[in-house]
């Protein structure tokens, strides 16, 4: 008959493993930045606003598109901001929003 061996696994040599194997693997999923917009559009010299929060974001500014009477368009950019904090622009007195988004780094 064949002989069966036994392996005997030390508790410290359990632990270390574990311990690896935690370190390994993502305990806390990573969140992705949560952004919000908002703008007055169509409103003459108008406004927008841009916040966003969450992991990876270190600060964001809005980004105005506006379009005065003669067809003509322009961006404005709001301040770069802290995470949590709007970024606020606005469109000049003879122009309007057509569109707001937002930049982040």
């Amino acid at each position: 008959m064949g002989r069966i061996k036994k392996f005997g696994v030390s508790a410290a040599a359990v632990a270390a493993i574990a311990a690896a194997t935690t370190l390994m693997s993502p305990t806390v999923a990573a969140q992705a930045a949560t952004c919000s917009t908002n703008a007055q559009i169509g409103t003459v010299g108008g406004s927008g606003w841009a916040l966003c929060s969450g992991a990876g974001v270190t600060q964001t500014r809005v980004v105005l598109f506006c379009q005065n009477s003669s067809g003509s368009y322009s961006t404005v950019y709001g301040p770069w901001v802290a995470n949590s904090v709007k970024s606020n622009a606005r469109c000049s007195s003879t122009s309007w929003p057509i569109s707001v988004g937002y930049q982040t780094m």
